[in-house]
């Protein structure tokens, strides 16, 4: 039996804006919550995996049509499985980023700009029986441009969503593991990439209030 609860909630205090919502000393506010869970029972076990993520961000037009924000995400999941190694990971990360907002028809502007990010993931995964274990720790750094389409519905409320971007990423990962018997060891190792997607590869949503 799968079962997913997908929610967006907003909460700001009540404050009279003048001007249009994209005017300077205007504040935009996301958060978002996507919880999963998903569950199998077979004839000799039972096997459940459950993720969470929750994400913040904040906007402030510095002047007309030009916003910097900051978005902040943390994650954390568990792969349960009575005849098999059970797994968790947490994640964490955010990102810094300016955008430039251009007009073109009465409330729909589109933007361009760029953001810096952070992004770490621990995963852990253990087997119960022989006391064995393996972990994964990565760090991620990106460095990107990004455009797309904004609609100011209200003072009140935006809709945003990105449909280009170009990425440089680097990340690093290092593996640990403790057999159930002989030495512990650790590897290491590194990449870096430069991608650049088109029209609508890369669609994502956002829904700010305005304050």
């Amino acid at each position: 039996m799968k079962k997913q609860f997908l929610f967006t909630a907003m909460a700001v205090a009540c404050l009279s804006v003048s001007g249009l919502a994209q005017t300077k000393g205007t504040s935009a506010l996301s958060f978002g919550i996507n919880s999963n869970t998903t569950k199998t029972t077979y004839s000799s076990a039972e096997v459940k995996n459950t993720t969470n993520n929750f994400s913040l961000g904040y906007g402030y037009f510095v002047k007309d049509n030009a916003k910097v924000g900051v978005d902040l995400s943390y994650g954390h999941g568990k792969y349960e499985n009575l005849n098999n190694p059970s797994n968790t990971l947490k994640s964490y990360g955010g990102n810094v980023s300016y955008q430039k907002y251009y007009p073109l028809y009465k409330t729909l502007y589109a933007y361009a700009g760029g953001k810096v990010g952070y992004f770490s993931t621990k995963e852990a995964s253990s087997i119960t029986n022989n006391n064995a274990e393996q972990k994964f720790n990565s760090n991620q750094y990106s460095l990107g441009a990004n455009g797309g389409i904004t609609w100011f519905v209200s003072k009140r409320f935006a809709l945003e969503t990105s449909l280009l971007s170009a990425d440089i990423v680097y990340s690093s990962t290092k593996q640990e593991n403790t057999p159930s018997m002989g030495a512990n060891y650790s590897s290491e190792w590194t990449n870096f990439n430069f991608s650049s997607q088109g029209l609508i590869n890369n669609l994502s949503f956002k829904i700010y209030i305005l304050f």
